[in-house]
């Protein structure tokens, strides 16, 4: 675990076989916000030992017997963003600007799509960028996420093209990377 001063607080970026098993569980969630059946998906989870990774808020979603209302599944569904931004925290996939839309997905669809998607992800290998890198795209993604905000906020025309989902999705990715007191449902997003 490397440690970093970031703004005002210290900064430890959470191993790389926890990084994985995160990727690992959000594939599944975004798999049961489109679709697949959740009984399914909790037996991959407990099959892998990765239960215990699920966050409360997913476990609840997972277990509800209820019809997802369409807001849960949008809001699951663009968890596939911060699916994205872990396999590139992972070395997994390559990204070198950041998107103003969801085409970066096509990178990681078959994974998204996978029905042994488990089996995709090597958790005992998993390795982290560069901690640098990570922190300097954090850094640009709080950037635009408050730039992005205050125009939403004070109703003005937002300074970038990039899509506002995608960005926050990445920041509250980035955020639970570097912020290993927080778990997963509680992550802060602001620096």
């Amino acid at each position: 675990m490397c440690e970093y001063v970031f703004g005002m607080s210290e900064i430890r970026i959470r191993p790389p076989e926890e990084v994985a098993k995160r990727v690992v569980v959000l594939l599944g969630i975004f798999q049961a916000a489109t679709g697949r059946e959740k009984k399914e998906i909790i037996e991959i989870l407990k099959g892998n030992n990765l239960w215990e990774k699920t966050s409360e808020i997913e476990k609840k979603f997972l277990l509800s017997h209820s019809e997802d209302t369409k807001f849960e599944a949008i809001q699951f569904g663009w968890r596939s963003e911060t699916v994205f931004i872990l396999l590139w925290a992972l070395k997994l996939v390559e990204q070198e600007e950041i998107p103003v839309d969801e085409t970066n997905l096509d990178l990681i669809i078959d994974l998204l799509k996978d029905s042994e998607y488990y089996k995709k992800i090597d958790i005992k290998n998993a390795q982290l960028r560069n901690s640098d890198e990570i922190l300097r795209l954090l850094d640009q993604i709080q950037i635009i996420n408050s730039e992005l905000r205050d125009a939403s906020i004070n109703n003005k025309k937002p300074p970038y093209n990039y899509h506002p989902s995608i960005i926050y999705e990445w920041n509250y990715a980035l955020n639970w990377l570097v912020r290993i007191n927080e778990s997963w449902d509680y992550i802060t997003t602001d620096s």
